[in-house]
Formats: structure tokens, C-alpha cells, sequence
């Protein structure tokens, strides 16, 4: 009878040893999880050029397909992609049916309380966007009382908000350039490189860029849920080699047509010419 009691008790303290164990590789090592199962589960929206969108064959590609791609090589797995809106993806981080979301994500302190960023590993400006007859718009005061076609996650609401503008909700760019084309909106924000390639998808676009927003650089990085520090470190050394060998570089040229890999400080004049590039474009339209 004691024997039988003693086996039943180191049995529960084993039981008890193993689900603490299992626990702790639950919450601790989703690196471990991701190279177990030779998958990097990846959330992109698949319609944001040039970064992730379809190709004229139907296939996934982008900037950001490609450096996702890199980064899950680097830790021995496959980037297995799911799309999404926008304003779901990070969302996909949360319950965990995406291990991250690489996809033009900028660094901001709402996202940092909950993620912590590797990289970053783009540096871009941000410009207001308007239709080619719209004069009233040309600095952050003349937003006060406009409205603004976006996503309700943008980085930038905080800043629009506060200049007076109000949000008109939006999924895609196309829904953006819409609601301004038709006046139910004011304005839009897009990136110099996100605006030269809709122009040239759209060469008769009535679309021109009022400004650039002072004072920001937008810094893409790849988020992962915070207390993953085996899966950060690794995703950070990825990036951290990625630049070193210059294949971020390259695909930012092969892409965007310039580096936009480095600091804007070290890559301001390349920064500037786009900036011109894409106004350029769109004053020649009128």
C-alpha cells in the first residue's frame, strides 16, 4: 500500500515537472516551435507595391516577400505566407496564427508596448498625397478640418489627428485614391517609393503630392510578441547579416530603385531624389 502511494506521488511530481516543461517551451521558445515545424508563418497583405503584392503570373512577391524569405533561410525554415488587411495582421500575432507580420510595419510606441522590433531595416518619408486640382492642402496646418483616407492602424493617425484632420477608414490604397478622386476625402498618405510604383500602375491618376510630413522618418522593422527573446535575437541576427552581406540593399534597389536600407542621416540625399522623383511624376500629369 505505501509502495503503491509512493509511486503515485513521484508520478504526479513528474506529471507535474513535464507540464511545467511543456509550458515553458509553450511560452519561451516559439523559436524552437518555428524550427520544429520548418515554418516561418509570415502575415502580408499581398496588396501593397512594391513591397508585398501579385506579380502578372498571380505569384506572391514584393520587397518584403523577399526579405521575409531571407530571414526565415537564416533561421532554417520557409517563410510560409498568409494575407490579410492590414488592420488584421497584427492582430494574427496576438492569438498566434502568425509568428510575425513582415509587411511595411513601422515602428511606433503603441507597437512597441506590445512588440518588440527587430531591425529596423527600411528608412522612408511619408507624403501627403492630393488630388491634382487641390491647392488648399500644402502644410501640416492646412489639414486642420480635412478628412483623410486611411487604415485606422496607420502610424500616422496620432500626427493627422492632431493637426485637425479626421479619418475616413479605408483597407486598401485604391479604396484611398478613390474617396479623394470622388471628394469624400481630403487627402491620403503614401511613401515616395509606394507612390512612384501606384503612378506607374496608374500613369492618368488625378493624384499629386502636397507635401512630405517634417520631421518623420518612417522606420520599417519585424515585430514579434514580446518575451520571445530566442525568436527576436535570432530574427535580429538575421537582419543584422542580411545588411552586412548587402542583400537588404539589393532588394531595396531592385525594388524601390534605391537603397533605402540605412539610416536617413546616411541615406538622405538617395531619400530626397525620390521624394523629387515622385513629385515630379505626378506634376508632370497635370
Amino acid at each position: 500500500m505505501r509502495k503503491s502511494i509512493l509511486t503515485l506521488g513521484i508520478a504526479a511530481v513528474l506529471t507535474g515537472v513535464l507540464a511545467t516543461c511543456s509550458m515553458t517551451y509553450a511560452a519561451d521558445d516559439e523559436l524552437a516551435q518555428i524550427q520544429e515545424s520548418g515554418k516561418l508563418k509570415v502575415g502580408v497583405e499581398g496588396t501593397y507595391p512594391p513591397y508585398t503584392y501579385h506579380d502578372d503570373n498571380g505569384e506572391l512577391t514584393g520587397f518584403d516577400v523577399e526579405v521575409a524569405k531571407a530571414i526565415a533561410d537564416k533561421l532554417g525554415v520557409e517563410a510560409d505566407f498568409t494575407e490579410s488587411d492590414w488592420d488584421s495582421l497584427l492582430a494574427g500575432i496576438d492569438s498566434g496564427r502568425l509568428d510575425t507580420v513582415i509587411n511595411a510595419v513601422s515602428i511606433t510606441p503603441e507597437r512597441e508596448e506590445k512588440y518588440d522590433f527587430a531591425g529596423p531595416y527600411f528608412y522612408i518619408t511619408q507624403q501627403i498625397v492630393v488630388a491634382k486640382d487641390n491647392d488648399d492642402i500644402v502644410d501640416m496646418a492646412s489639414l486642420d478640418g480635412k478628412k483623410v483616407a486611411n487604415t485606422a492602424t496607420t502610424a500616422y493617425l496620432d500626427i493627422l489627428e492632431d493637426a485637425g484632420a479626421s479619418l475616413v477608414q479605408i483597407s486598401t490604397a485604391d479604396e484611398a485614391v478613390s474617396l479623394i478622386e470622388s471628394g469624400r476625402a481630403d487627402f491620403t498618405t503614401f511613401n515616395s517609393v509606394v507612390f512612384n510604383e501606384y503612378l506607374q500602375q496608374h500613369p492618368d491618376a488625378n493624384l499629386k503630392v502636397a507635401f512630405e510630413i517634417p520631421d518623420v522618418v518612417d522606420t520599417y522593422a519585424v515585430p514579434i510578441k514580446k518575451g520571445e527573446t530566442a525568436l527576436y535575437d535570432a530574427v535580429q541576427n538575421a537582419i543584422d547579416e542580411l545588411k552586412e552581406d548587402g542583400t537588404l540593399s539589393k532588394l531595396s534597389e531592385d525594388y524601390s530603385g534605391t537603397d533605402f536600407t540605412q539610416p536617413q542621416d546616411e541615406n538622405a540625399d538617395n531619400t530626397d531624389t525620390a521624394s523629387e522623383d515622385a513629385s515630379a511624376e505626378s506634376t508632370d500629369e497635370n
